[in-house]
């Protein structure tokens, strides 16, 4: 019988624990392990076999707080049509984050895992219970025909260059934000309304008269 070396990732998988802030128990919980068998590898008594090893970094991919999904991956996950997930993108019932590339001239949502659940459980389960109270979607806040000019000044007051503003809001980057400055381009309801709340004590009325 030939000898098999052992795999010594004894400080990886404690990392990998650790990034999740999770406990021994729970981590070795959700890798389906004994506690004990566990604790000898995150304690580096033992070497970890590498078939754990990969399980525990792909655990960790996917319960990373962090992850942005695309709505696809996030409606699979879920079970929702990604449908749904555009449209709550939209309203504002999904928080989301717009990555720097636009496809069809429109920029490309994520949404991280925790964003997904609390839509699930604020917005999606109400919509399909007969019985629960439905919940309100956040107001819209209307983009007001000068936006261009109120996007300017609001940025110039806060001493935010394009590429900062749009880190702030969560928008896809700078060239985006030009586009709304210049007037090429409409911002959303959901994203004016970021941009509003970056101003100290703002009404989000959305025609307020910044000069």
């Amino acid at each position: 019988m030939p000898h098999q070396t052992p795999i010594a990732h004894p400080c990886e998988i404690r990392v990998l624990r650790l990034k999740l802030q999770l406990s021994q128990p729970q981590f070795a919980a959700l890798l389906g392990l004994p506690k004990e068998t566990y604790r000898t590898w995150d304690s580096g008594r033992r070497a970890v076999p590498e078939v754990w090893l990969t399980k525990a970094r792909e655990l960790a991919a996917i319960e990373d707080p962090l992850r942005l999904w695309s709505l696809s991956e996030l409606a699979a996950e879920l079970g929702v049509h990604v449908r749904t997930l555009r449209d709550a993108a939209r309203s504002g019932r999904l928080e989301v984050t717009y990555e720097n590339r636009v496809v069809f001239r429109n920029a490309v949502p994520k949404a991280t895992r925790a964003a997904g659940r609390a839509f699930i459980e604020r917005y999606y389960k109400q919509s399909y219970s007969r019985f629960a109270p439905k919940a309100q979607a956040p107001q819209q806040t209307p983009v007001p025909p000068d936006y261009d000019r109120k996007l300017r000044q609001i940025r110039t007051h806060l001493g935010l260059t394009q590429t900062a503003l749009a880190e702030r809001i969560g928008a896809a980057g700078k060239a985006v934000v030009y586009q709304w400055e210049s007037g090429k381009r409409k911002p959303s309801p959901v994203l004016w309304r970021r941009v509003l709340e970056l101003e100290p004590g703002p009404t989000l009325r959305g025609t307020r008269d910044l000069t």
